[in-house]
């Protein structure tokens, strides 16, 4: 059987399914008062488009990278791929008195924005060795 054999023999919705993972949390163990060092905060695949177009977000108008623009690039990474908290609840963010999901981020998570951020990048597929590839593909 070819590969388009068995495709046609897979079931389609588990082309849509997403990945899921846990992040561990010092920052918002804190924020919670916890007595265990983390909290679990559950954190999703990003899809493909959505991940280059915060990519793009970072290139200015020359296409050079805006080095301005990755701190808030790590952001609105963060609020597509965390889960629960749901970093969009407008009650959450009025609690918190913050006006949008990526202020929210930055209250709850501090300085682990950075290693939450890579956290779901490596779950959506990107991982930190993919710009080695790159120049190995480039000089090949």
């Amino acid at each position: 059987m070819n590969l388009v054999e068995q495709l046609m023999k897979a079931d389609i919705k588990k082309a849509d399914e997403l990945e899921f993972g846990v992040y561990k949390s010092k920052k918002l163990a804190k924020v919670l008062g916890s007595k265990e060092p983390t909290v679990d905060v559950k954190i999703k695949e990003v899809r493909s488009r959505r991940i280059n177009d915060i990519l793009s977000y970072q290139i200015n108008k020359k296409g050079d990278l805006d080095y301005s623009k990755t701190y808030d690039a790590k952001l609105m990474m963060c609020v597509e791929g965390v889960a629960d908290p749901d970093l969009r609840d407008k009650a959450l963010q009025e609690h918190f008195e913050v006006t949008d999901a990526k202020a929210l981020c930055e209250k709850l998570f501090g300085f682990e924005v950075n290693e939450l951020s890579d956290a779901i990048s490596s779950l959506s597929g990107i991982h930190s060795d993919d710009e080695n590839m790159e120049d190995e593909i480039k000089n090949s």
